[in-house]
């Protein structure tokens, strides 16, 4: 049985190789694990129960579900999807904003971020193509300022930014992405 409402393309990014490589979700899981914090539960958990949680092999989910991005009423949420490093535990929080919508207009279940980068870095997706760039001028600022900063250089209207901020940067184990 096939089920709608999936874009069928994930965004696997590798920041050790500074790759990205384009996968569908397991056929099945569409049905067993509906949605984005099933599916990326599911990815976190099959990454195995040994992985530490502040270690390159730690996966960050960046989920939709199928009616992500469509004309349903509250629709439009993410899931982010990891293993806690305040907990040892799969985690998950959810937000709104326009975001989510946008990754699957773009044509994208979500993103996969695993690795570690040599140097702080961002991926910047536009026109269904993914860059991995120097993040070197937003590395300490407030997230805030950081929005302000991709705003002001890239010019979109509808750009949109998830970020950390300075106590993710510092490794806080309760940070979170805004």
């Amino acid at each position: 049985m096939t089920l709608g409402g999936y874009a069928d393309k994930v965004a696997h990014v590798d920041l050790t190789q500074g790759t990205v490589e384009f996968k569908p979700h397991p056929e099945d899981w569409k049905l067993k694990y509906i949605g984005g914090r099933g599916i990326g539960v599911k990815y976190v958990f099959e990454n195995g129960p040994k992985v530490d949680p502040l270690s390159p092999e730690n996966l960050l989910c960046f989920m939709n579900g199928p009616l992500t991005g469509s004309e349903a009423n509250m629709s439009g949420r993410m899931a982010v999807v990891t293993k806690s490093p305040l907990t040892g535990t799969v985690t998950d929080s959810h937000h709104g904003g326009w975001s989510a919508a946008r990754l699957r207009w773009a044509g994208y279940d979500g993103l996969i971020f695993k690795g570690k980068a040599p140097k702080p870095v961002y991926v910047y997706i536009h026109d269904g193509q993914f860059e991995i760039l120097d993040a070197g001028e937003v590395w300490g600022k407030g997230v805030h300022d950081t929005v302000k900063f991709f705003k002001e250089k890239y010019g979109e209207k509808d750009l949109t930014v998830i970020s950390i901020g300075p106590a993710g940067e510092k490794l806080v184990k309760f940070a979170c992405w805004i």
